[in-house]
């Protein structure tokens, strides 16, 4: 019985190590079939890595220039060359920086800050400042100031009251969103 025994474990490890090799194989093949699939897959995650990361850096040193020329801008507001370079890299960086240098009254000049390629919702408030009939949040932005004072003199209900009188499809929505979560000053 010993031998027979001894013949059946053999034949199980033989069993084994067949299973074993049938499957290594089967992986082989499977590898093979679609080896230019999974080499395209693995060239892709790195060409999408590498472009992300490209792109990240980039926006980084626009960012930290257009910072350095403002800082400069404050410093001297007549440097040219500072100007210029915050015009390039952030418009709408440019644009604010203009419009507090003008102030209320050279409205044709504020009126050329439109035609830049800046944020929409600072086209609307440089609109609503020049007195801009088509401005779409002018009449917004007048009840939510009006509901902003309520909330300085921390009376919630009647802020709520102002804020509910804004449309939901306003471009101050979310602004009006945070405000809202505001319950007072604790004392």
């Amino acid at each position: 019985m010993a031998i027979q025994d001894d013949l059946k474990v053999i034949k199980q490890e033989i069993s084994t190590e067949e299973h074993f090799l049938e499957n290594i194989i089967k992986g082989e093949r499977f590898f093979k079939r679609y080896k230019k699939f999974f080499i395209s897959l693995v060239i892709i995650a790195v060409i999408v890595c590498v472009a992300f990361y490209t792109n990240k850096f980039i926006n980084q040193n626009r960012i930290e220039a257009a910072n350095k020329a403002y800082s400069e801008l404050i410093l001297d507001p007549n440097n040219q060359n500072a100007l210029n370079i915050l015009k390039d890299k952030e418009p709408s960086l440019y644009a604010l920086f203009k419009f507090k240098t003008y102030g209320d009254n050279n409205q044709s000049e504020i009126k050329k800050l439109l035609n830049e390629p800046i944020d929409p919702m600072l086209k609307e408030i440089f609109s609503m400042q020049i007195g801009d009939s088509d401005s779409e949040i002018g009449s917004d932005y007048a009840i939510l100031m009006n509901a902003f004072n309520y909330l300085k003199q921390n009376k919630i209900k009647e802020a709520n009251a102002e804020f509910a009188k804004i449309p939901p499809n306003s471009p101050l929505t979310n602004l009006v969103k945070s405000l809202q979560h505001y319950q007072g000053y604790k004392k």
